[in-house]
């Protein structure tokens, strides 16, 4: 039996040294992507593709450090180069579906740098529910972007 979906948002903001260019190159690249985008930095990753264009996909499968499987597979719905970045992903751990986001980036260069504005719009499924873990694992990623882009 399944339950209602819940629906939730949250929106992060960060300041950048880097251009907005540089930003957006590091969400362009899979390598440089793979290096910052983990929620989960001490996972194993044993698979990772990702076609960034309008209409491409991303697949990401890790083991978590208590072994349980999990999934993301993402698909890039709009992408203005250096500007923005629309992408809907769905979660799964085990097999079992956790959650549907949709996610819109958004980059503006400013004049010390540039600033990203992240929309993330969740639905969770059949009882899950792990808002505060989700919003700090995309801080940490967040946060691993910014030492990716501001080393240089």
């Amino acid at each position: 039996m399944t339950t209602p979906a819940a629906h939730t948002s949250f929106v992060l903001e960060r300041s950048f040294k880097a251009s907005a260019a540089r930003v957006f190159a590091a969400w362009a690249d899979p390598a440089t992507k793979l290096r910052w985008n983990d929620c989960h930095a001490q996972t194993h990753v044993p698979e990772f593709s990702m076609d960034f264009r309008p209409g491409g996909h991303e697949t990401y499968r890790s083991r978590l450090p208590d072994g349980t499987r999990l999934a993301v597979d993402k698909v890039f719905l709009d992408i203005a180069e250096n500007a923005r970045i629309v992408f809907a992903y769905a979660m799964a751990t085990d097999g079992r579906a956790l959650s549907a986001s949709l996610v819109t980036v958004e980059l503006t260069d400013t004049p010390g740098g540039s600033t990203l504005k992240l929309t993330e719009q969740l639905a969770y499924l059949d009882g899950h529910m792990d808002i505060e873990q989700r919003r700090r694992g995309t801080e940490e990623g967040l946060d691993r972007l910014m030492l990716e882009v501001d080393a240089i």
